[in-house]
């Protein structure tokens, strides 16, 4: 068996392929909205949590503290922002991005809009990117 079968876990999956967010961000992930579900809306949260979206997801969110934002694979993410330390897609995401720290798109990714990130970036082979790039160097 390969690596990924011998894992139980969407975590511990998850853990193989991520290269840039820490492991650890995403481990204790709250599932905000299962893959079967769809909710509109504005989400905030105030201490450094991470969410996971397996649904279709419309509205704003934004982690004030820290934060770290999961999108998984066969989620959708309609937003004018997602703000968050670490960002890491393996679903779609329409509209802006902002990671404070990092944001990864996996191969199975793909964004349409804008992404800013503040000090680094890690895009996989194969996700794709239809916007504008942000770093640490541009002048918003």
């Amino acid at each position: 068996k390969g690596m990924l079968e011998m894992m139980n876990t969407p975590q511990e999956q998850n853990a193989v392929r991520m290269r840039l967010v820490p492991p650890g961000k995403v481990a204790g992930a709250v599932n905000v909205l299962p893959a079967a579900a769809t909710m509109n809306g504005s989400l905030e949260a105030t201490s450094d949590l991470c969410i996971r979206i397996d649904g279709n997801y419309t509205g704003k969110i934004d982690m004030k503290v820290g934060g770290t934002g999961h999108i998984s694979v066969g989620a959708v993410v309609v937003t004018d922002m997602l703000v968050a330390d670490f960002v890491y897609v393996e679903g779609t995401v329409q509209g802006d991005v902002h990671a404070r720290q990092a944001v990864e798109l996996a191969a199975t990714s793909i964004v349409n809009g804008s992404v800013r990130y503040d000090k680094h970036l890690d895009i996989h082979p194969g996700a794709r990117l239809t916007g504008q790039m942000n770093g640490p160097d541009a002048q918003l």
